[in-house]
């Protein structure tokens, strides 16, 4: 479960500089709260410690962001894994759903080719659809790399 942005180091640091901010932000999770009180900040006068203060209480919380994405990433692969090793089985879910996607995306980008299409903004919006729920999102967390994720790891876990 995600922090409450007020319950953040940053929280903390907002309501001593910012209170304002924090009463608009404080509720709020994840990378997007930050952006919002990176926004209202924006506006505001501020000292160039207090702005470079800031900034690195940025990078740190996009840091913290990135290791929790990270952690869930590896959760998710290892069940996956365990799951293999508990069965002795293949993953036959994982084959199904990749073979499904496949489908569905030849069959859009045929429709493209070589059919008349009706309504071109109602398939460009299929295709968008197509492209990064199926291809981008199943298709990488199936079958994408692990080596860039394990080197991801290791970067952030230094």
């Amino acid at each position: 479960m995600k922090k409450k942005f007020k319950d953040t180091k940053v929280g903390g640091w907002l309501k001593n500089k910012f209170p304002d901010v924090l009463d608009t932000v404080g509720d709020l999770t994840g990378i997007e709260a930050f952006n919002v009180a990176s926004s209202l900040i924006d506006g505001k006068d501020v000292m160039p410690s207090d702005k470079i203060e800031w900034l690195e209480l940025q990078k740190d919380y996009e840091i913290e962001v990135l290791r929790f994405e990270l952690e869930n990433n590896k959760s998710a692969r290892e069940r996956e894994v365990g799951v293999t090793q508990a069965t002795g089985k293949p993953d036959y879910a994982q084959w199904s759903v990749g073979i499904i996607g496949l489908i569905i995306s030849c069959t859009t980008i045929y429709v493209g080719l070589f059919t008349e299409i009706v309504d071109r903004e109602i398939y460009f919006h299929l295709l968008g659809i197509v492209e990064g729920a199926i291809l981008l999102s199943i298709f990488n967390y199936y079958f994408g790399s692990s080596k860039g994720s394990a080197d991801k790891t290791k970067q952030i876990f230094k």
